[in-house]
């Protein structure tokens, strides 16, 4: 999502929710998304701008007051607050706004890739953690993946494979990244038109421990290239000098020989089994402990 700055002549008009959240699940996620689409059919809307942290706030922007008030009195409005009094909010508020001053600023050479997020090329792809625009690369990859990746990974719902349910965690991505809570790098072709695997750095825990876990996969169709150790390589560069994380956890099922050889050759160290330790594709699975610490 973009900073809103409004093509429209002053004043115009802005909604803010504002709410404290006691379940922020998928259900409230995906409501959220859809009265979002249902604001931007709404006659005189402009744009909107959403942040979430402790508070979250969904600014929606309108170019008349009366189409302000039409949003704020809306039948379907209305009726997703009442739900969520009961299942999502601890409190929220509802205000409309004139917007007499409207100052921006957005920096020009987009050359340089200036951004808060890393963008890493290597020598056969990018690394980087998507845009929101590149959520359908993160939905070509699990759909025409799925049937390769079931026996690795968690039993999935149809609901995440849908195009929404992307768009829902690339932005969570993103957040997570802001929040220093972990690192989705994602491997693209060198015109970020296709993408290549997948590398998670989940759970950091900062403090005396500095430590993260990683989680990966990879196209069927790119196996045995050395694709996942040059991914690897380099998101455990940047985790290790950016991010001053110096100890990585994987771990693996004891059948998984491809898993085993790609962090061997990374460095990573066997430090256990862990019995029954991951629900993988429906089944709770042995896993071998490894760790690669850079201390």
């Amino acid at each position: 999502m973009n900073v809103f700055s409004s093509p429209s002549e002053l004043p115009y008009f802005a909604i803010m929710l504002s709410s404290k959240l006691m379940l922020n699940d998928l259900t409230y996620r995906i409501m959220a998304e859809k009265m979002l689409e249902l604001a931007q059919g709404q006659p005189g809307y402009l744009g909107a701008e959403y942040g979430s942290g402790e508070m979250d706030l969904l600014m929606t922007y309108w170019q008349t007051k009366e189409a302000a008030e039409g949003w704020l009195t809306h039948d379907m409005q209305r009726r997703t607050l009442s739900i969520g009094e009961n299942f999502w909010y601890e409190e929220y508020s509802l205000k409309l706004f004139e917007v007499m001053r409207d100052m921006s600023f957005k920096y020009s050479n987009q050359g340089l890739h200036a951004s808060r997020f890393p963008r890493i090329v290597t020598e056969r792809g990018v690394l980087k953690i998507l845009d929101e625009a590149q959520a359908p690369l993160l939905h070509d990859y699990i759909n025409q993946e799925k049937a390769f990746l079931a026996p690795w990974e968690p039993y999935r719902t149809d609901g995440y494979y849908s195009l929404e349910t992307c768009q829902l965690r690339v932005r969570e991505m993103r957040r997570d990244f802001l929040e220093d809570k972990g690192i989705v790098f994602c491997f693209l072709s060198p015109n970020e038109d296709r993408m290549l695997a997948y590398t998670n750095y989940s759970n950091i825990i900062r403090g005396v421990f500095q430590a993260c876990n990683l989680g990966y996969s990879l196209r069927e169709s790119e196996q045995g290239k050395g694709i996942m150790q040059e991914a690897l390589n380099a998101g455990i560069e940047y985790i290790h000098k950016e991010q001053h994380i110096d100890r990585i956890q994987a771990s693996y099922m004891p059948r998984n020989s491809r898993s085993a050889a790609v962090l061997k050759a990374l460095g990573f160290d066997k430090e256990g089994i862990a019995r029954d330790y991951l629900k993988i594709n429906g089944q709770w699975e042995d896993h071998i402990l490894t760790a690669l610490v850079l201390r």
